[in-house]
């Protein structure tokens, strides 16, 4: 091989001079013609011309030569790749594992690259998205209006926060997401609307004109995609808009979603002025040449400043920036990395396999070789020939995964957490067919090299000499084969840990109590609109109303709460405690606030720890109470009886309205099954002057399956107010599958990619005994017929593969040490290196290896030595 390729580089040498000594020669002869054009009186220019034309010709010869050159490669290329189909054609069998198994591995990798692609590598759709910041903490109008006005970094922000409005200009009421914004919020983010114009500082202010801007999904399924829209009304909450604006297709907020834009202070009014009303997720966008760190600096001194102006509301709040693509997918980035590093891991297993599969070939076809050698074919012609037909492998192996990723990311995205809203936007581009088939070539050129290596290496004159039977691997195929399995068995066992962990960890996150009984409960969500519920006396009355209706039905209990548990939606709010040493201004300790109505710690079956539940006589008019969670007890009651205490929220210059603690009720999960329980405190309705809350969850708890409850939950609705939309209505049990939806997606692509990488690493390991067993069989024969029992050869065969099992399964120990520990973040109260796992896995892996040697291990006992002892 290395005397052939010496021979080409010369040969490559001796034309590249030769055509250097063709071009001097042109040189010299063009100036030669040039002389004697001048000397026999024609013009300078056109003495250079003529030459040109002379020396033309023979240019022309050279280029010719150059392109049959390049003619040649091009078709000793394809007459390889012809060959290498018609090749692959008479072996069918080997043909579709071997596809099929690069298939899968590619598959699984683009499904999940289009994933990433989509979620962690595209920016944001905003325009120059790098100058683009978020501020972790929510923030209220007020400090947003400060922070325009002090900033030395910031070119412009906004805020915005999403709440529901009623639509009722269709058949039936709905509820449509209404975003609440500042008018700086389009010009950070930097897109224009597709029609009209966006909301102006000018509209931006109390009592300023109700305008609002529409989406194009909006403009398309409730306006009809009305080109003359601008200037129409829409009936929101009971309220006329005007639309001036509507956004281009696929435009959404960065964290919300939302069908109208209104102006804070038109859509919601009562919270506008408050500065400590932190609801607002606000964006900036950094003047040119400001880093974020510069920006963090100057937002540092404004915080200090409105901390000191402020401190009843401001007192200890941080402000925070992040670039926004990084908060963006901050969260769901290490979930993204572990699924594709084991993806790649299985790609790896997958190439083993292949690998292993040409290796085989080229070893079964070693006297193929042997004999087109011994007819004048060069090695390098060889190794040229056994890299195109893995080449052709793989590419159809490309192929083959393409569809394959189709299919998968279609699963991925049905399967997606609801939260996971950048899912949808996953898509098929050319980045991704780059991908597809550099991967493809990639792994081609490698694993294709690997048998070209060992045609290479073949003598051609003692290969001649060697009969049937001793045409065998030679130690270095035999070595590259064990090495291959040991390598599948290894990072088989690493996916194995890891999706062991994230099952047993999701086992445990399922057997949580979350504090109540989810089984026969129906929830829904409505929104009293501003305009008819503005007072708290006609909130109450339909509370009222809607509950009487609700209990009349047939076996049906229900209860009112603000926000349910597990939703992720709940109001926190700074308290007091009557009889304590003042806290300083600012520094009350916050609360989760819920307000509730009707029997609702019987309803959600929540245990009362001590004390009494809230019930019909705790109404307005009567002493304020307040039902408290134990948790509440242990961080501010510890040593006492809570029981008759009182409470307050922290208000300034206004006369405390203390509530007295009458029971303490069991913790319940509000944020999430794997969230710790928080203090929380649940106050009635009807007691709270709380006009601005005017959104409730409904619970319906029943004795059993009630088929087509929540059509008559809406009727129920409807009968008191007819234009109230009802939204949300599901079982609680559907509730909390939605909030373990994450840790279930980890789960089931870890799982699914570990059972994949199981099942390849035994195909494997029992090639790799299939392959022994055939070529130990006339050592097999001689040792029957030297007394060996059938058990004995059993015996030897499992040894081995136990072996090379062995082996593996001791290096993938290790490492699955090290991905669990990367992975330590996605795991729910359990050990990275839990030892119990590792062993469950372990023994997986061990049995899936000695099945897959079962076979090889069984023919062998079946060997007939005569047989065998003629075989050739």
């Amino acid at each position: 091989m290395i005397r052939d390729l010496v021979y080409r580089i010369r040969a490559l040498v001796r034309r590249t001079a030769m055509e250097s000594e063709l071009d001097e020669e042109l040189r010299v002869h063009y100036e030669r013609q040039v002389e004697k054009l001048l000397a026999a009186g024609v013009g300078g220019r056109e003495a250079r011309r003529q030459a040109r034309l002379l020396v033309g010709g023979v240019e022309q010869v050279k280029e010719e030569c150059r392109e049959a050159w390049g003619v040649e490669l091009v078709e000793n290329a394809f007459r390889d790749v012809r060959y290498s189909l018609r090749v692959l054609r008479k072996a069918p069998g080997f043909t579709v594992v071997a596809v099929l198994t690069l298939a899968l591995g590619i598959g699984a990798n683009t499904a999940i690259f289009s994933v990433i692609d989509s979620v962690l590598l595209s920016p944001p759709p905003y325009a120059e998205p790098e100058q683009l910041v978020a501020m972790k903490q929510n923030d209220s109008l007020q400090n947003v209006i400060d922070i325009e006005r002090q900033t030395k970094t910031f070119a412009v922000g906004g805020g915005v926060t999403v709440s529901q409005m009623d639509y009722t200009g269709g058949v039936e009421p709905v509820e449509v997401h209404a975003a609440f914004v500042s008018a700086g919020l389009l010009e950070t983010l930097g897109v224009a609307p597709m029609l009209g114009r966006w909301l102006s500082r000018e509209e931006d202010v109390k009592g300023g004109p109700h305008h609002m801007v529409v989406t194009h999904h909006f403009w398309r399924e409730f306006l009809n995609s009305d080109p003359q829209v601008l200037g129409k009304s829409v009936v929101l909450n009971g309220e006329s808009y005007t639309v001036i604006g509507v956004m281009p297709p696929g435009f959404d907020l960065p964290e919300d979603h939302a069908n109208v834009f209104v102006s804070l202070w038109v859509g919601y009014p009562e919270a506008a002025p408050w500065r400590g009303v932190h609801f607002m997720r606000t964006y900036w966008r950094l003047k040119p040449g400001v880093t974020v760190k510069q920006a963090q600096a100057d937002l540092t001194g404004i915080a200090t400043r409105l901390a000191t102006e402020y401190a009843d509301t401001e007192g200890k709040r941080e402000k925070t920036i992040v670039p926004l693509h990084e908060w963006l997918v901050g969260d769901v980035r290490p979930a993204l990395l572990v699924l594709f590093g084991a993806v790649g891991l299985v790609l790896l297993i997958a190439c083993a396999n292949f690998a292993g599969l040409l290796t085989a070939r080229a070893i079964a076809r070693r006297q193929e070789f042997v004999i087109r050698a011994s007819l004048g074919a060069g090695r390098s012609r060889l190794i040229r020939q056994t890299l195109t037909e893995s080449a052709v492998l793989a590419l159809l192996g490309g192929a083959g995964g393409l569809a394959l990723a189709k299919w998968g990311t279609s699963l991925l995205v049905s399967l997606k957490p609801e939260e996971l809203e950048r899912f949808s936007g996953i898509h098929f581009d050319a980045r991704l067919f780059v991908f597809v088939f550099g991967i493809s070539l990639l792994t081609g050129a490698m694993f294709g090299l690997i048998p070209a290596l060992g045609v290479a290496r073949t003598n051609t004159v003692e290969s001649l000499k060697e009969s049937g039977r001793s045409v065998t691997s030679g130690r270095f195929a035999q070595g590259l084969r064990n090495g291959l399995v040991i390598a599948e068995f290894a990072l088989a066992l690493i996916l194995l840990v890891g999706a062991g962990l994230l099952i047993k960890g999701f086992a445990r996150l399922q057997s949580v109590n979350p504090g109540f009984t989810a089984k026969n409960l129906m929830t829904m969500h409505l929104q009293l609109p501003t305009g008819r519920y503005a007072e708290i006396p006609r909130q109450t009355e339909f509370r009222r109303q809607l509950l009487e209706r609700l209990n009349a039905l047939p076996g049906v209990d229900a209860a009112l709460i603000s926000d349910l548990p597990l939703s992720g939606s709940f109001l926190n709010h700074r308290m007091v405690i009557d009889g304590r040493a003042p806290v300083p201004v600012g520094a009350e300790p916050y609360v989760q606030t819920l307000s509730v109505m009707g029997d609702y710690f019987r309803v959600m079956q929540i245990p009362v720890v001590a004390g009494r539940r809230l019930t019909e006589r705790d109404r307005e008019g009567q002493p304020p109470v307040a039902v408290v969670s134990e948790e509440m007890v242990r961080k501010f009651f510890p040593h006492e009886d809570p029981i008759g205490a009182r409470i307050d929220w922290a208000r300034k210059n206004e006369p405390h309205r203390w509530m007295t603690i009458v029971g303490v009720v069991a913790d319940v999960k509000h944020t999430g099954l794997n969230e710790p329980g928080e203090a929380a405190v649940y106050a009635p309705f009807a007691q709270m002057d709380e006009a601005w809350r005017r959104w409730m969850s409904v619970a319906v708890r029943t004795q059993g399956a009630a088929p087509g409850l929540a059509a008559e939950m809406k009727r129920q609705v409807w009968a008191v107010d007819r234009q109230i939309p009802v939204t949300d209505a599901r079982s609680m049990e559907d509730l909390m599958r939605v909030s373990v939806a994450r840790h279930r997606f980890n789960m089931l692509l870890l799982g699914l990619f570990a059972a994949l990488a199981l099942v390849l690493a035994a195909v494997g390991i029992y090639g790799t005994m299939a392959y022994r067993v055939g070529q130990r069989r006339h050592e097999i024969g001689i040792l029957m017929a030297l007394g060996a029992q059938r058990r004995d050869v059993w015996r030897l065969v499992m040894s081995d593969g136990a072996r090379l099992a062995g082996i593996g399964i001791g290096i993938g120990v290790l490492g699955a040490m090290g991905l669990t520990w990367v992975m330590r973040s996605l795991l729910f109260e359990i050990s990275a290196t839990d030892p119990a796992t590792f062993l469950v896995m372990t023994g997986v892996l061990a049995v899936a290896g000695m099945l897959a040697c079962w076979v090889p291990a069984w023919r062998a006992m079946r060997v007939d030595p005569m047989v065998a002892l003629r075989y050739e």
